[in-house]
């Protein structure tokens, strides 16, 4: 298949930007594929035109609930498909469920998913979603706790300085990332290390594997590519050819 994939995204500001990564669309024009990276974070799509298969399991209409990302996953989509999604942080939509945010009542998905059918573009969607998008009422100091964890991880920190950080203990700090993330702090910091490595083969087309790996905190080359085939489900190598063909 010929990938033909348009992308809009627009990072939410403000106290939305603490449970929700992005708001976006995805249109094509021809039949195409492409890999999604995962970020440990959940995802809600809504199907207005078109076909998409994530997995080979179809994107359902009215829309679709991704929870938990922590393999890297195919998007397989129609020509003329127009999808649109909420990209919500790591943890964010099992914090927002503690509070029984109503962006995380199945009737008020259904209603959002009923309005988007009506939208041509990003700003469309985005006034959809204006109503359920009031976030001043949901600070938890545990919540703040997680993303700053969350955050230090994404900055490449180890596991061990990242933890310490933390006015938690351990144990109190790894069952929280459990239960908001679905994974445990250990199996975080494999994706975020991955993910890094992900960014440096794609800037650095001159480094040696040999060489990312270690900068990127593995142990050696064979490390490097026994997550990678883990949590990408390709190798590097591969990963590497992916991305030099895109830019052709």
């Amino acid at each position: 298949m010929t990938e033909a994939l348009s992308l809009d995204i627009e990072a939410p500001q403000g106290d939305a930007s603490k449970y929700v990564q992005a708001i976006w669309l995805a249109r094509s024009a021809l039949a195409g594929e492409v890999w999604l990276p995962s970020d440990a974070g959940t995802g809600v799509t809504f199907l207005i035109k078109g076909s998409a298969l994530v997995d080979d399991a179809p994107i359902k209409y009215a829309y679709d609930f991704q929870r938990h990302s922590i393999q890297s996953k195919k998007l397989r989509y129609s020509s003329e498909m127009l999808l649109f999604g909420l990209r919500f942080q790591p943890a964010g939509f099992t914090q927002l469920e503690s509070f029984g945010h109503p962006l995380t009542d199945p009737k008020n998905l259904a209603f959002i998913a009923k309005k988007a059918r009506c939208c041509s573009d990003l700003t469309d969607f985005k006034k959809v979603l204006e109503p359920f998008f009031d976030f001043s009422q949901t600070h938890n100091h545990i919540a703040d706790f997680t993303r700053a964890f969350i955050q230090q991880l994404s900055e490449h920190t180890s596991l061990l300085d990242a933890l310490d950080q933390i006015p938690l203990s351990q144990r109190q700090l790894e069952r929280h990332i459990k239960h908001q993330c679905g994974i445990t702090p250990k199996h975080l910091e494999r994706i975020y290390r991955v993910r890094h490595a992900m960014n440096e083969i794609k800037t650095k087309t001159d480094s040696t594997l040999t060489h990312i790996a270690l900068e990127c905190g593995f142990s050696d080359q064979s490390h490097l590519v026994r997550e990678f085939k883990s949590i990408v489900k390709i190798t590097p190598a591969k990963y590497r050819t992916l991305i030099a063909a895109q830019k052709r």
